[in-house]
């Protein structure tokens, strides 16, 4: 073997040496998970709800409920089990948590340290309500001399006031039953609710209730919380959220538990 030849075999021994080495010392992927621990937080009978025992779910139904199996199945796994957690968003923000998605109405937050955000899967628009009536009106603009229905603790006085600015002070029912007694009986001319609330403030009212008129954008939306570091890539989820939007899977979903796609009311400015 001539010396030159010898120098080749060596100058190839070492380049695979070297790349040998820098492999081993390179990061491995996490390996993605196919049997899915989903976290839940129940409580709303349309987005989630269920039968607990501890913190396991032992029966569970509901939008989100299903959303989360459908995107198990196009994420190439199944959900093994769904766990019910009180407040995610803090549980994210102290670890790593004990599950690979989170589904509970989660809207996107400041805990992108511990987690990233998928695209929204549903609206946190705000739904108009008329009573049975009432013309339609084209713009936000045509319900200011309206009376104003909101029901208490779900943050639409303050977005009512800012976004439609009525003429009078908006009402505040203590519940969405009272709001739609109210509704029915002449109160208000219009009830503002969370998109995700009005098909079920219409359930078995349609012919007592006006249409509903639209959405007023609000909010960012709700969201797939995927934990750093849990072997899921969140840009994964957002491909398959896009497919299930684009294939009406979602609006599907929200016809049936819902009662109406938010998604699919007009937007009023």
């Amino acid at each position: 073997m001539t010396c030159a030849r010898r120098l080749g075999l060596v100058v190839v021994l070492a380049l695979a040496l070297a790349a040998a080495a820098q492999a081993a010392d390179a990061p491995t992927a996490p390996v993605r998970p196919t049997a899915l621990v989903v976290a839940l937080s129940l409580g709303d009978s349309g987005l989630q709800a269920g039968v607990v025992r501890g913190r396991e779910v032992i029966l569970a139904r509901g939008f989100e409920v299903e959303l989360a199996r459908i995107l198990a199945r196009r994420l190439g796994g199944r959900v093994a089990s769904f766990v019910n957690v009180d407040s995610p968003g803090r549980r994210l923000a102290a670890g790593t948590p004990s599950w690979h998605l989170a589904l509970a109405s989660l809207e996107p937050s400041a805990l992108r340290p511990a987690a990233r955000f998928s695209i929204p899967y549903a609206t946190t628009d705000l739904a108009v309500v008329l009573r049975r009536g009432v013309v339609r009106p084209a713009r936000l603009a045509g319900l200011r001399r309206s009376v104003i229905c909101v029901v208490k603790g779900s943050g639409a006085y303050p977005v009512v006031t800012r976004s439609i600015r009525p003429a009078r002070r908006p009402l505040v029912a203590q519940g969405p039953d009272r709001l739609r007694a109210m509704l029915r009986a002449g109160v208000c001319d219009a009830g503002v609710v969370p998109a995700v609330d009005a098909g079920r403030l219409l359930a078995g009212q349609r012919r007592l209730l006006g249409p509903v008129a639209g959405r007023i954008e609000h909010g960012k939306g709700l969201v797939v919380a995927v934990p750093r570091d849990g072997g899921l890539d969140v840009a994964l989820v957002d491909r398959e959220l896009r497919r299930l939007r684009a294939d009406d899977t979602l609006g599907r979903l929200a016809r049936t538990w819902l009662g109406l796609d938010p998604a699919a009311l007009r937007r009023l400015r």
